[in-house]
């Protein structure tokens, strides 16, 4: 992320108006104490920067390097050129250059200072930041400069301490307003972050990518309404010049604030603009998850697969969607492939652990889960998962052992808990395993697994109206539960009652011929034409 105060990523360059640049260079030639019969060169080099003219300025300001006097600002004048064009370590070689020969240089500070930044080096952009203060306690930029950086330290308060001489300055700019608002949320200021949208308000063409960061600055402190119309405005901006990287961070952005409908028409949108964006199909996806269609998601997916067969993020995906729906010939080699391509990813394995599972393969499941655990000792659900599988195995002493340790790490989990139950249940322990199964019901009632395997043990042990009620409540619950059908076609029969046993051994064996079906269809979906 590039947002202000967030440390993943320093920040983008902030623009201050069309002229920051400009400025920045006119600093120069002020403080500099040189004739300006000298710096015609300068001064054309930043008047065609202004203009967005790198290579022309570049022409001129390499024109001005022979004399010694003005060599120091051509120096400055090319790092400051290099900054734009992203190429951060020559901008520092040139800004570095300039200000061993003239020290008093404040755009020339202002300008490392931001090269730094955009390198990761906040403490050396905060010391340059500092610097040209300290030379000119007047200069706009250089104290934004220093605030901003304080925010992407994370040092809220001494942000807004500094900002505060040029607050006015700030609300009427849109990375001014951005800077502000990450200040004030971070700070708790709830009233101060709401005015700041009535000044975005009077902004006559905010930034997009502004527009979009401010969007989620709002939404992450509570402000989701406020937000929203920060990106519908932002919306409205594009829609005349469509592009498929704006629908795309417009689609992100309405995501984030949780507006499903409106991400994915952006996305869709994105996908139009450029058939071959494969984070679209992916974000697509991920919506079609959130929605619960995972065919639909299946298809993104196997979009962005074709057009990067090797990213291990859609390897990942699109092999977790395929193990969602026991497309398990599919899903394990796209898992096998992700980790092999990031082996210290631990929600990859995690998956792939899954993936081995569901196809057979208990002990390359548990030899994964172990690197896990080595990792993480005390995390409950890597000791559900080891649990799970110890009890798959049949090693229900180290499956008791590592249940109890997950519940104790997170008392209410559903999954810990059911195999728990179930582990008692094969070691003949009855009683303990409905006393498990009892509490976990208490707390989730809705639990249909559960209540089938209740019945079962009741009815083994001969409390048939107990067991009837556990075992109706499980198929009430989940219609399609081959065992809850099955278990009650048992208890019909015990009670005498054949009409009803025989419906449900039949409702059973067609639901599990159907169980089978539908896999072997789903299997067919991904073969080669």
């Amino acid at each position: 992320m590039s947002r202000l105060g967030e440390l993943e990523k320093p920040p983008r360059l902030p623009a201050w108006g069309h002229g920051r640049f400009y400025m920045c260079c006119l600093g120069l030639l002020v403080l500099a104490n040189v004739s300006f019969a000298q710096l015609k060169h300068i001064e054309m080099a930043a008047n065609l920067l202004n203009q967005g003219q790198r290579g022309p300025a570049e022409t001129e300001a390499r024109k001005a390097l022979g004399n010694p006097s003005t060599r120091a600002l051509a120096l400055a004048m090319l790092g400051t050129i290099r900054l734009q064009e992203g190429k951060y370590k020559e901008s520092t070689h040139f800004l570095t250059q300039a200000l061993a020969l003239n020290p008093r240089l404040v755009g020339a500070r202002t300008s490392l200072g931001n090269a730094y930044l955009l390198q990761g080096k906040s403490h050396l952009a905060q010391k340059s930041f500092l610097e040209a203060l300290r030379l000119d306690p007047g200069n706009l930029n250089a104290r934004f400069d220093l605030a901003k950086v304080e925010a992407f330290l994370q040092n809220y308060q001494k942000s807004l301490d500094i900002a505060e001489p040029i607050v006015p300055q700030l609300s009427a700019s849109d990375d001014g307003i951005l800077l502000l608002a990450t200040d004030y949320g971070a700070l708790g200021k709830t009233e101060e972050l709401r005015g700041l949208v009535r000044n975005w308000q009077k902004i006559s063409v905010p930034s997009d990518e502004s527009s979009m960061e401010l969007s989620s600055v709002l939404a992450k402190y509570g402000m989701t309404p406020e937000a929203k119309e920060v990106l519908e405005a932002a919306e409205t901006r594009t829609a005349a010049r469509p592009s498929s990287l704006l629908a795309l961070k417009l689609g992100e952005a309405y995501f984030s604030l949780g507006l499903l409908e409106r991400a994915e028409q952006s996305f869709q949108t994105a996908l139009t603009l450029d058939a071959a964006c494969v984070v679209c199909n992916q974000k697509l996806a991920e919506i079609a998850v959130h929605q619960g269609d995972t065919e639909k998601a299946l298809a993104y997916l196997i979009e962005a697969k074709k057009q990067a067969p090797d990213d291990p993020e859609v390897l990942f995906q699109f092999g977790k969607v395929c193990l969602q729906r026991n497309l398990l010939e599919d899903a394990w080699p796209a898992l096998s492939r992700a980790v092999s391509l990031k082996p210290d990813h631990d929600p990859y394995v995690y998956v792939l652990a899954s993936a081995n599972v569901a196809k057979g393969d208990l002990a390359k499941a548990a030899s994964l889960l172990a690197g896990l655990l080595q990792k993480r000792p005390q995390d409950a659900i890597l000791n559900y998962a080891m649990g799970a599988v110890y009890y798959l195995q049949g090693q229900y002493s180290e499956a008791e052992s590592s249940l109890k340790q997950s519940l104790r790490l997170q008392s209410d989990q559903v999954a810990a808990s059911y195999y728990l139950g179930l582990t008692y249940d094969a070691v003949g322990q009855a009683d303990q395993a409905v006393a498990v199964f009892r509490n976990l019901l208490e707390d989730h009632p809705d639990h249909a697994p559960s209540c089938a395997k209740l019945g079962s043990i009741l009815l083994r042990q001969h409390q048939y109206d107990e067991a009837r009620q556990d075992l109706e409540r499980a198929v009430a619950l989940d219609p399609g539960s081959v065992e809850a059908h099955y278990q009650l076609g048992l208890l019909f029969r015990r009670l005498g009652k054949l009409n009803e046993s025989e419906e449900q051994f039949a409702k059973s064996r067609k639901l599990e011929a159907e169980r089978r079906a539908q896999s072997d269809l789903r299997l067919r979906l991904l073969l080669p034409e």
